[in-house]
């Protein structure tokens, strides 16, 4: 590469450090012949992972691995902001150098970036961080380059919007090059090698298949309330694209072959389904002819349809992720989503066809301060009248700045701090039957049992919920003892 390109530095907090959009902007950048560093820190968020002592060591070996950067690169999600905002002020500390926040938060709350960062760039940058190191390489001002907000005396200057890629395979492959890439293991930063990455990998795993993840199309047709959106922010271009099955393919090949540990492929699409049943037809008969792994995906239930899944699961899909969140006709609209509980068990009986191949995940959100008991109840209700097999996502109800939901509980006062990410977990008998009794394979008689009005009357009380749960831990740490 050029010497006289100036290069940056991405800090990725991701605990997955696969890291697709940290790695596609590297490989867009590195493209343009700007050289580039990733340095990846997926435990920060662990237990000691980002107190003093940890933010301090992290931020002298970003001193030295990015002495000759001319910008050093966040890219973070609403979990990381007090990481982020910690380690970019001790880095601030140490370095002159610029530091650029970026990602779906500061697209939604670009104020945040104030007293830490000196840039932002809103949206996607593909087009916007080449043109902001074409015009640091050549000593331009760049405070009115669209998508690139300075940041000057406390205050972000907000500015234009950048266009947003249209073709998408134009773009490309992420960057899984090693080459200069590092990994912080909470002690220093090691350079990343193949059998290193596959060791993180397959400790974000878990117990699952080690997956390659990539997306086929970018942007959502939907509008939850609780859920980043930019359709407004691009609203005079075409935001929901989708790349060529070709590509598509070509990528997870590519990728196979260089890393021979990956399993399966997971395409993190927001909602896969949504593409048309002829595209799905050629992607399902590319995908069985040159890929042949087991694949994941997410859908929507709308998408849902017996011929879309015929084609997928003839060309190895194995695990569908189904967004329902809720089985309450109120909570429906408060999250300004469908579908009616009816279409949703239209959806589930026909994934329910596919049982002998497929295993469905239902996502679910508990712990919303606007339902009532009964709207829980309702949900969970619903879950009864699933056929097995299948397993239940459980989340917690999570307010993200920036999003139509946490505008609507700041304005009524059910929140009280307009930058935080908030949460309202806690234990209740409905969370119980959630967490601890729709989630395994008990009788259905006795799981209707337990959501009965006499049953649900007698047993709703905080000396009950609790010894349930003290019962839970009980039976928990017998199981360990074992």
């Amino acid at each position: 590469m050029p010497l006289n390109k100036p290069e940056i530095t991405f800090i990725s907090p991701y605990e997955d450090i696969t890291a697709y959009s940290v790695r596609l902007l590297s490989a867009v950048l590195r493209e343009q012949g700007y050289p580039t560093r990733i340095i990846f820190a997926p435990s920060i968020l662990e237990e000691g992972g980002a107190d003093r002592e940890s933010l301090e060591k992290l931020a002298g070996e970003i001193q030295q691995v990015a002495a000759g950067s001319s910008l050093i690169g966040f890219s973070f999600f609403s979990c990381h902001l007090p990481f982020v905002a910690a380690l970019s002020r001790e880095v601030k500390r140490r370095m002159s150098t610029p530091l650029i926040w970026g990602g779906k938060h500061i697209t939604a709350q670009p104020d945040d970036a104030a007293g830490c960062a000196d840039l932002v760039c809103i949206g996607e940058g593909e087009f916007s961080l080449p043109a902001l190191l074409d015009a640091v390489g050549k000593g331009e001002d760049s405070s009115s380059l669209a998508g690139i907000w300075p940041v000057r005396k406390g205050a972000v200057m907000k500015g234009g919007i950048a266009t947003i890629v249209q073709d998408l395979d134009s773009l490309p492959f992420p960057d899984f090059s090693m080459e200069g890439h590092y990994v912080w293991d909470n002690h220093t930063l090691v350079e990343l090698t193949t059998p290193l990455m596959e060791e993180h990998i397959r400790r974000n795993c878990r117990d699952k298949a080690l997956y390659y993840q990539t997306m086929a199309s970018r942007g959502c047709s939907y509008c939850c309330s609780y859920c980043y959106h930019f359709k407004d922010l691009y609203k005079e271009q075409h935001y929901v694209r989708k790349r060529s099955n070709e590509k598509v393919i070509e990528e997870v090949r590519s990728m196979l072959e260089k890393f021979p540990f990956f399993e399966e492929v997971c395409l993190s699409d927001d909602n896969f389904f949504s593409l048309g049943e002829e595209q799905l037809r050629e992607f399902a008969v590319l995908y069985r002819e040159k890929v042949g792994k087991p694949l994941r995906c997410l859908a929507h239930p709308h998408e849902i349809s017996r011929e879309k899944l015929a084609l997928l699961t003839g060309a190895g899909l194995r695990e569908l992720q189904v967004g329902v969140q809720t089985g309450s006709r109120k909570t429906l609209k408060l999250y300004r989503r469908g579908p009616s509980p009816e279409r949703v068990l239209e959806a589930v009986a026909i994934v329910n066809e596919f049982k002998d191949l497929l295993m469905p995940y239902y996502d679910f959100i508990i712990d919303n301060p606007y339902e009532e008991r009964e709207d829980v109840l309702d949900t969970l209700r619903l879950i009864t009248r699933f056929p097995r097999p299948y397993r239940l996502n459980v989340f917690s109800l999570t307010f993200f700045p920036g999003t139509e939901l946490h505008r609507k509980a700041l304005q009524d006062g059910r929140i009280a701090d307009s930058t935080k990410t908030w949460q309202f977990s806690g234990k209740s008998y409905v969370n119980f039957l959630f967490l601890h009794i729709l989630t395994r394979s008990f009788p259905r008689w006795f799981t209707r049992l337990l959501l009965s009005k006499p049953v649900v009357a007698l047993l709703d009380h905080k000396p009950v919920v609790s010894f349930l749960y003290s019962l839970k831990g009980l039976f928990r740490k017998t199981l360990h003892r074992k």
